[in-house]
């Protein structure tokens, strides 16, 4: 008995121990594109492929690229259509237009941010 019950003493004290030395998660840095520092799961959006015209229906991609490196490319990671469609019922304006012309709207950051930087993350 009280060899058992060393051995489940000293079993519950590695515990804390080894969750210690497990450390946080991490992602792996191979999941993470290195040529244009888009983030996992994020598309690579050409501005010259997006549809329409530079503010028509599309506004942001072509700011925020300004901003950035101004290369013409921009992560975009496409949200929901119920996204969009409450954000035209509440707000109104370009995402309406988004919507009508049957578009994603998109979570955007410019291609030169580090993946790991969320600090500097676009809208």
């Amino acid at each position: 008995m009280k060899r058992l019950f060393t051995v489940l003493s000293a079993s519950l004290l590695a515990l804390p121990a080894l969750a210690i030395t497990a450390g946080p998660a991490v992602a792996d840095p191979s999941q993470t594109p290195t040529t244009t520092a888009c983030p996992a799961g994020y598309e690579v959006l050409n501005l010259e492929a997006l549809p329409g015209t530079e503010g028509d229906p599309y506004v942001l991609p072509y700011v925020l690229d300004r901003l950035g490196n101004n290369d013409g490319l921009v992560c975009g990671l496409a949200l929901p259509d119920a996204f969009r469609d409450a954000e035209c019922r509440i707000a109104g304006g370009p995402a309406c237009d988004i919507q009508a012309a049957g578009l994603p709207i998109y979570h955007l950051r410019d291609n030169s941010i580090p993946a790991g930087d969320t600090a500097a993350a676009g809208a």
